[in-house]
């Protein structure tokens, strides 16, 4: 492999040990009791787990561990799901309030009192914060004090919640109507008329508006003009909110169904039968499709095909809508627990509130495939994204056909255990570990899944760590940071502080080794499909790559 020829769009990290977890997809990590149903969908950030219940409490967990951080009581049920972002947790409830809540303690900073219940989620984009209420308005709130920017009044309750993209604020009415507003001002900037109720909330993608109606109808329409450019019809009302993904928009239905369509077209593309009502918003990451049912269980269905790849029975229907987050599914239940569950195997992929970010856009990162030339002889190197077959024989199969054995050909490497020799012992190549891999001929290898969002944490041991680079772009080792227990130091500072060693080291094949460090060395940046040496004199450190 030589550094020059490597495509850069990959994403990877985290060592051997700390990414093969004891928990398989689908198992239950902790679960947490609240005093009611759970409709509320989680969101998850920094650490966090924040959700409602119809206990009337906010409730803010530990992600890890279930505990509880904090929680505050509101005035009325709390149906709605919240929105975590700058430092603060925004969430409506039944007693007509909209609530800015601490991030780290929970206190009010403040809230807004409209006419009626408030059911839909609030979102938050460019300091403002919209939201739809009961009184039949949809609200713009100052994201710092609460304020009233401006409210637009629909024909019915607003249950469904804004998505905000370039400009636009769209949200659904129980008269059937998708309103589409000028963020700015709250001016009406067009209209659709469903022929059913609006409870889902729109999802925005590539200059559409994907929205599901009463009336049983999935429909996309013009971002610009409100122009229908084409429905689908179920059989049964769509509540669920779609997501989107590359060329699909999934989306449940009422009528048992969670349904693929095409973007473009909204012909099917597959479609998947759970034991109830799908009124969960799905979640999407990683190539796979996680969603709730009334049939008590979280379903996790591969995206691609819409197969069954496992799922989770609750003890009551599960409408809220996943959360996807380091690795785990976050999801609510009637019988009143919030569940964590093992998504899959270092899933570096984030889906980590309702409609997937603060805006409710809706709208995931596609799968992407990454390529890289890998040359005769021993390389040093790392997967570049989370595939979705992470066998030894899927992600190196361009190897395999190039003419190469793969068998006693692919080691990884721990501090604690030292070599480990695929097949016999490991199956399973896992993002950031460092791989030797010997070909006889070379082969420009590739690797399909998403690309990693966000900063991401790679475990060190004490001795030689091989590390990956978890991002699709070049990213400088002066940036990187390293943390040990609750202090975290800039790389260089860890140098000096006897955390790790000066450089890390890359191999060239047919060159040799090569230094990397934060300056005065040959290279000071990490890239795509590298592995590097990485020397830490102390267990438990953590190495954190920032998102270029």
């Amino acid at each position: 492999m030589t550094r020059t020829g490597a495509v850069l769009c990959a994403s990877c990290a985290v060592g051997l040990l700390a990414c093969q977890s004891l928990a398989a997809p689908g198992d239950l990590i902790w679960l947490y009791q609240t005093g009611d149903t759970v409709f509320s969908s989680p969101a998850v950030a920094g650490g966090r787990v924040c959700v409602g219940s119809l206990d009337g409490l906010v409730y803010c967990l530990d992600a890890d561990t279930g505990t509880l951080v904090w929680s505050h009581q509101t005035g009325g049920d709390v149906a709605s799901s919240p929105a975590a972002v700058g430092g603060g947790v925004y969430v409506g409830s039944y007693d007509g309030a909209v609530y800015r809540l601490d991030a780290d303690t929970g206190t009010p900073a403040w809230l807004y009192q409209t006419g009626g219940a408030v059911i839909s989620c609030p979102a938050v984009a460019a300091d403002r914060v919209y939201v739809g209420s009961c009184d039949h308005t949809v609200y713009c709130l100052d994201a710092a004090t609460g304020g009233l920017a401006w409210s637009y009044t629909t024909g019915d309750w607003v249950f469904s919640s804004p998505a905000v993209d370039e400009g636009r604020v769209c949200a659904g009415s129980l008269d059937g109507v998708v309103y589409c507003l000028d963020a700015a001002t709250g001016g009406l900037l067009w209209s659709y008329q469903t022929m059913g109720g609006v409870h889902s909330s729109p999802a925005l993608g590539g200059g559409c508006v994907y929205v599901g109606s009463d009336d049983g109808a999935v429909y996309c329409l013009d971002a610009a003009t409100g122009g229908l450019a084409w429905l689908y019809q179920t059989t049964d009302a769509v509540y669920s909110s779609p997501a989107l993904g590359g060329a699909c928009v999934y989306i449940g239905s009422h009528d048992d169904t969670v349904y693929c369509l095409d973007a473009d077209t909204g012909a099917l593309v597959w479609s998947y039968q759970t034991g109830g009502d799908a009124y969960s918003s799905p979640a999407l990451r990683n190539c796979y499709l996680y969603t709730g049912s009334r049939d008590d269980a979280v379903h996790c269905l591969d995206a691609a095909t819409g197969g069954l790849v496992w799922s989770y029975n609750t003890g009551g229907d599960v409408t809220s809508s996943p959360a996807v987050a380091g690795g785990r599914v976050y999801a609510g239940s009637y019988d009143g627990a919030v569940y964590c569950l093992q998504a899959s195997a270092c899933d570096g992929g984030e889906w980590p509130m309702f409609r997937r970010d603060s805006a409710h856009t809706g709208s995931a990162d596609p799968c992407v495939t990454s390529t890289a030339p890998l040359a005769a002889g021993w390389n040093l190197m790392s997967i570049p994204l989370s595939p979705a077959d992470p066998s030894v024989g899927s992600v190196l199969d361009k190897c395999a056909a190039a003419g190469n054995t793969l068998e006693s050909s692919v080691f990884a490497y721990d501090p604690a255990g030292g070599y480990h020799m695929y097949p016999a012992d490991f199956t399973q190549m896992s993002l950031g570990c460092g791989y030797w891999l010997r070909l006889v001929h070379p082969a420009d290898e590739d690797v399909h899944g998403p690309a990693h969002v966000g900063n991401y944490p790679i475990p060190l041991d004490s001795g030689w760590n091989a590390v990956g680079h978890p991002h699709s772009a070049p990213v400088a080792l002066a940036s990187c940071q390293v943390t040990d227990g609750a202090e975290t130091k800039p790389y260089a500072d860890a140098v000096a502080a006897g955390w790790v060693a000066t450089a890390l080291y890359y191999y060239e094949t047919g060159a040799g080794y090569h230094m990397l460090c934060t300056s005065g060395c040959e290279d000071d940046s990490l890239a795509p499909w590298y592995a590097y040496w990485l020397l830490a004199y102390r267990p438990g450190l953590v190495l954190t790559v920032p998102e270029p």
